[in-house]
């Protein structure tokens, strides 16, 4: 890791030292391996999928793109005869790329940030880039504020809000500063102290439950999924807690992001999961999602009586803890 924090610094300053040239529009021209044939997708990420946004058609060995983007972001090149997508951070410049075998970026030619961002993807990807330090480094790149968003889920409110207040006022108008601002006033409306915003949502059985209903009871508000493999993992520790407060002004409260309810059904049957259940529509496109200003799953929201949220993305192990004080006898 520090060798990649010295490297990020070298090239910071060297970056400052080149001069910015402004492009009308992008072009990428890219070379792969023999026996790669038919087409290549240029796809962006929206909405949590890729999505084809241009076409090339391989010939001899070469494709190409041109057009303009409104803003430095990252981008996916996507092969049809391979299940995986290299990504690329691609502004109005040329871009240069060389693809192997195994469909990685062999090597790449293009702008400061296009090639800083092929140098610190492999250590994202180890989970040994830590985003804070690249913000305070060069809080005016949008690669290093890229990485941030993606390990916005490592960070609580203040912690967050620290990190935004680093970026420089230059890419205040950037979707990915965006998405941090949305972040932060999604997390600061339901920070510890604030009223539990209520939803009302669908039942296993067809039926509507509200948050709202469940006033007066210590609720642990669960927002789950039968594919979330930590979800699944969690819910024998649920079941634990449930059992072992169930009579004593405590409830759980199951949120599913699950899109397909049989297999929703089908993980409360298998799990055995007495708590009520409800089931979002829309996935992680829905309403409590942007409400509540989910992350990731499992989080937990601990509720009080009174409506009032007592602790959020709250572990197992706190959770006991608290449980254990709260109901003493």
């Amino acid at each position: 890791m520090k060798k990649a924090v010295v490297l990020f610094l070298s090239i910071l300053t060297f970056m400052g030292c080149r001069q910015q040239k402004t492009e009308e529009g992008y072009s990428i021209t890219g070379t792969v391996p023999d026996g790669i044939e038919g087409w290549i997708y240029l796809q962006e990420y929206k909405d949590r999928e890729y999505r084809n946004i241009d076409s090339s058609h391989i010939v001899d060995r070469k494709f190409s793109f041109s057009g303009s983007v409104p803003e430095p972001r990252v981008y996916a090149l996507h092969s049809s005869q391979k299940a995986q997508r290299a990504q690329i951070f691609l502004e109005n410049a040329p871009t240069e790329v060389l693809f192997n075998n195994e469909w990685e970026i062999e090597s790449i030619k293009g702008s400061e940030n296009t090639e800083l961002f092929q140098l610190l993807l492999p250590e994202s990807r180890k989970g040994t880039l830590n985003a804070d330090s690249l913000i305070v480094t060069n809080p005016s790149s949008p690669v290093a504020v890229y990485f941030l968003t993606r390990e916005i889920y490592k960070y609580d409110f203040d912690e967050l809000k620290i990190l935004r207040n680093t970026i420089s006022d230059s890419l205040s108008g950037h979707s990915y500063v965006k998405e941090i601002d949305e972040t932060l006033t999604g997390l600061e409306r339901v920070q510890p102290g604030k009223e539990a915003p209520d939803f009302t949502l669908e039942t296993v059985n067809g039926d509507s439950l509200s948050l709202q209903s469940l006033r007066g009871q210590y609720v642990l508000i669960d927002f789950w999924a039968s594919w979330c493999p930590d979800c699944r993992k969690s819910n024998p520790h649920l079941v634990k807690f449930y059992n072992q407060f169930k009579n004593r002004n405590f409830t759980i409260l199951g949120v599913s992001i699950d899109e397909d309810k049989d297999r929703w059904k089908d993980a409360i049957e298998k799990d055995g999961l007495a708590w009520p259940q409800l089931i979002t529509p829309g996935g992680w496109h829905s309403d409590v999602v942007k409400t509540y200003a989910l992350r990731w799953i499992p989080t937990g929201v601990l509720v009080d009586p009174e409506g009032t949220i007592i602790a959020r993305s709250i572990q197992p192990e706190t959770l006991e803890s608290y449980l254990k004080t709260s109901f003493r006898p």
